[in-house]
């Protein structure tokens, strides 16, 4: 079996740890940049490249990230992996299922259709419209529709501050995304799952200090080994069927009984679920896959 880890600006610890098991339990393994690869179709097939190299298409194909880029750089690279697809190869996650969670919005709604609870979220290209809603809630987060790891969120108690930041980020042509601070919060867990199983989850807890309401690893949350409500379990293997994902991680809050959920990452990073609870993420993720490609 053949394996290409796609990954974005360059490989990341996650992205290499990847690579080693695809490398270790299915055989010749590449890590490529998704903006390295090229595609052909003609009468005669398909055909790919890595660079100048011609590339066969591998068994499996993970997506990683599709690195930064314009609007038309995403769409063909999106294209590409598309391709990849069409080939013949697994690819992980689906280009289709990545979409739909890249945008928060759309993975907000799919959470809610599946029965988790969720905070009040706008999203407008109207600062004033912003501020209207945002006069409704004691504190509320602005959030980067597409961006990952808590960079680029904001949180305001102060609706004439925000105006002012979001008038900003309006005449930049930037969509306004906010939503609702959930207090009064036990907990916050990133539940892990592979192809229908729940495999891992930690709770995180803020680092401390000002700004902590965060609590992304990548900003120095620390996490905890924690046990996976039964409830829990049932929504997010039924969100991961919605959206049509074989693995992702699910943010989710603990209020009083209820399960709020925050966010989907369909390409998450597991360093720190992995120290947490001692599972190598990397192998499992390579041990499904190698199961799914035998049937």
């Amino acid at each position: 079996m053949k394996a290409l880890v796609v990954c974005g600006r360059g490989p990341d610890w996650n992205d290499v740890m990847l690579y080693r098991a695809c490398r270790e339990l299915l055989g010749p393994s590449r890590i490529v940049r998704a903006c390295d690869l090229s595609a052909y179709v003609g009468p005669d097939g398909l055909r790919f490249w890595h660079g100048s190299r011609e590339l066969s298409p591998p068994d499996v194909c993970f997506i990683r990230s599709l690195g930064p880029g314009n609007h038309e750089q995403l769409v063909s690279r999106s294209a590409v992996l598309r391709a990849l697809a069409s080939s013949g190869s697994l690819v992980v996650n689906p280009v289709q299922a990545l979409e739909k969670v890249r945008d928060k919005f759309s993975a907000l709604m799919a959470l809610r259709e599946v029965g988790f609870s969720i905070p009040r979220t706008l999203l407008t290209e109207s600062a004033y419209l912003a501020y209207s809603f945002s006069r409704s809630m004691p504190k509320f987060v602005f959030k980067p529709l597409t961006g990952s790891l808590g960079l680029g969120s904001m949180l305001f108690q102060d609706e004439d501050l925000a105006f002012n930041i979001l008038k900003l980020l309006e005449s930049k042509g930037c969509p306004l995304h906010l939503q609702e601070f959930v207090g009064d919060v036990k907990r916050e867990l990133r539940v892990f799952v592979i192809n229908g199983e729940v495999v891992a989850c930690v709770e995180k807890m803020a680092p401390g200090g000002p700004g902590s309401w965060r609590r992304n690893v990548a900003l120095g949350a620390r996490v905890l080994e924690a046990e996976t409500p039964g409830e829990l379990e049932k929504l997010c293997l039924r969100a991961l069927e919605k959206l049509g994902l074989f693995y992702a991680g699910i943010d989710v809050l603990e209020v009083g009984s209820s399960f709020v959920a925050l966010e989907v990452n369909g390409a998450p990073n597991w360093r720190g679920v992995q120290e947490a609870t001692g599972k190598d993420i990397a192998r499992l993720l390579v041990l499904k896959v190698k199961e799914m490609l035998k049937t």
